[in-house]
C-alpha cells in the first residue's frame, strides 16, 4: 500500500473518530433517538457485549469514568486494546525497526474471543454478583 494511500486512510479514520467522539461527548445516548439501539437486546430483551457502550462512551468522555465503567466493563478492554494498537502504529512510525505487536500473536484472537462470550453470559445472569455486569 502506497504513503500517500495510507495516510489518506488514517486521516479519513481520524476525521470519522473524532465527529463520532464529538457526538458522543455532546448528546447523551439516552436522551436523544438518532443513537441506534441494540438490536439484539430489542429482540431478546438480553444484553450483547456492547450494550451500554454508547452510555459509557459518553460517560467516559464526559469524565465520570465509573458510570462508564459501570455501563459497560468491557470498555476497560476496549481502550486498553485500542490504546496498545494506537502506540504499536506511532512506534512503527517513528522508529521503524521491526516491533512486535501482542495483537498478533497466534493466542490473541481466542483469547479475547472467550473473555467476550463470557462477559455475554455473564451479564445476562440474574444472580449476585452477574448483576453488576449488566448495564
Amino acid at each position: 500500500m502506497s504513503k500517500s494511500l495510507k495516510i489518506f486512510i488514517y486521516t479519513g479514520l481520524s476525521f470519522i473518530t473524532i465527529a463520532a467522539l464529538s457526538l458522543y461527548l455532546n448528546y447523551n445516548p439516552t436522551e436523544v433517538s438518532f443513537f441506534p439501539q441494540c438490536p439484539f437486546h430489542y429482540a431478546t430483551g438480553l444484553h450483547c457485549p456492547g450494550c451500554g457502550t454508547q452510555r459509557a462512551i459518553h460517560d467516559i468522555l464526559n469524565g465520570d469514568i465509573l458510570s462508564g465503567i459501570q455501563h459497560n466493563v468491557l470498555i476497560v478492554l476496549a481502550i486498553a486494546v485500542l490504546s496498545y494498537n494506537l502506540f504499536i502504529l506511532l512506534r512503527q512510525h517513528f522508529h521503524p525497526h521491526k516491533t512486535k505487536n501482542l495483537l498478533y500473536h497466534k493466542a490473541t484472537p481466542m483469547t479475547l474471543f472467550f473473555i467476550i462470550i463470557f462477559y455475554w453470559i455473564g451479564r445476562n445472569i440474574p444472580i449476585e454478583p452477574f448483576t453488576f455486569l449488566a448495564p
